[in-house]
């Protein structure tokens, strides 16, 4: 099968994009022709000069875009698709794969849209980009109306879509196999001088739309009930470790609370095995469209805390606390609790099962075509 992936972005770090590279690497594994059509861009509107995924066995194109703002990249030739036996276009909240499932529809071809969190951009906290968000919203319901089958990663987006679609599919995102049986030569607690501390693992992006400042605050509640916690952050910093290591000085609790940055993945690993509790604490309904790191701290067996974004909460549910108002008194109360009794993980699944689900999808759309 000839099958086109379409990305406004790739090759920069980001679940959206992890969630491209592992389905084109997958699916050109098990004997497809895979081609990745994006952008020359990052998300900030710099030129990515790589126009070729080097020692993979799909193709990359990276086409030449108009940068207006982030979501708003118009690509300066129209795609020819025809030799393709399937469209998937990954993210509908873009122009750039706008365009392309206009093309694709044009060319007559079956296309799949992969939709993150429809209609949450109408809720952004920014006030002054709500009329551009709702744009974007508008353009992302215009592919979604076009497609022939809507992919979501969670059951709130999928009883969301059922409403104005008929065929939905709920496909999660999938980890690497290695985490399910990697034992990381590093004994992280040791190395950071925490053996009788009680960890509270943070790994996202360092962004306020992450929740991090929120465990922050969170902190002089839980050290009164447990005066041997300690709040490790791991993640890029995203501009706002500083604003963070501040507010841990205002609060009084810089001295039980680290900033490790980007780690590689064995470590990522050992801070996980070695946590007590693992926080996801991501604000607003679009932050989160599934949570790669949920799974991740699934897979090592870890009890998680929540936000009540949208798909933490449909994710987490019966599975682990979550916490209500992105409010850092709930979050404290929640991770009291889960220290106290911790909960049973949810399943989660490889990227080599994702892909294979995936797969099903597009032969069932390209049959008789």
């Amino acid at each position: 099968m000839k099958i086109a992936i379409v990305a406004p972005y790739f090759g920069v770090r980001g679940g959206r994009e992890q969630t491209v590279y592992e389905l084109a690497r997958g699916l050109a594994e098990r004997g497809h022709f895979v081609k990745v059509f994006t952008t020359d861009r990052t998300p900030s509107g710099e030129r990515i000069k790589q126009n070729v995924q080097k020692n993979e066995k799909f193709e990359v194109e990276r086409i030449k875009s108009a940068f207006v703002a982030f979501r708003v990249e118009i690509p300066l030739k129209f795609p020819k698709l025809s030799h393709f036996d399937i469209v998937h276009v990954i993210s509908t909240d873009d122009i750039f794969t706008f365009i392309f499932a206009i093309a694709a529809k044009i060319s007559k071809k079956p296309v799949v849209a992969t939709v993150f969190t429809p209609l949450a951009l109408l809720k952004h906290p920014k006030w002054v980009l709500r009329p551009l968000m709702a744009f974007i919203e508008f353009i992302s319901l215009v592919s979604i109306a076009i497609s022939d089958l809507v992919h979501v990663k969670n059951e709130v987006d999928s009883l969301l879509m059922r409403k104005i679609k008929n065929n939905v599919v709920v496909i999660p995102d999938g980890i690497p196999r290695y985490y399910f049986n990697l034992k990381p030569a590093v004994d992280f607690r040791r190395k950071y001088g925490l053996v009788e501390k009680k960890i509270i693992l943070f790994v996202n992006r360092i962004h306020p739309l992450k929740g991090p400042q929120l465990l922050v605050e969170a902190m002089p509640e839980i050290l009164k009930e447990y005066p041997d916690a300690f709040a490790v952050f791991i993640g890029p910093d995203a501009g706002y470790a500083d604003e963070l290591k501040r507010l841990a000085s205002e609060r009084k609790v810089e001295d039980a609370v680290l900033f490790l940055g980007f780690v590689s993945e064995e470590e990522k690993i050992a801070a996980y095995d070695a946590a007590d509790v693992v926080v996801i604490p991501s604000i607003g309904e679009f932050t989160e469209a599934f949570s790669i790191v949920l799974s991740e701290a699934w897979a090592r067996r870890k009890t998680v805390v929540v936000s009540e974004s949208r798909a933490l909460r449909s994710r987490a549910k019966g599975y682990g606390y979550i916490f209500k108002g992105y409010n850092a008194k709930n979050l404290a109360d929640s991770v009291k609790k889960a220290l106290i009794k911790p909960k049973k993980p949810a399943k989660v699944h490889t990227w080599d099962e994702v892909v294979e689900m995936m797969e099903r999808v597009y032969f069932a759309e390209t049959e008789g075509c």
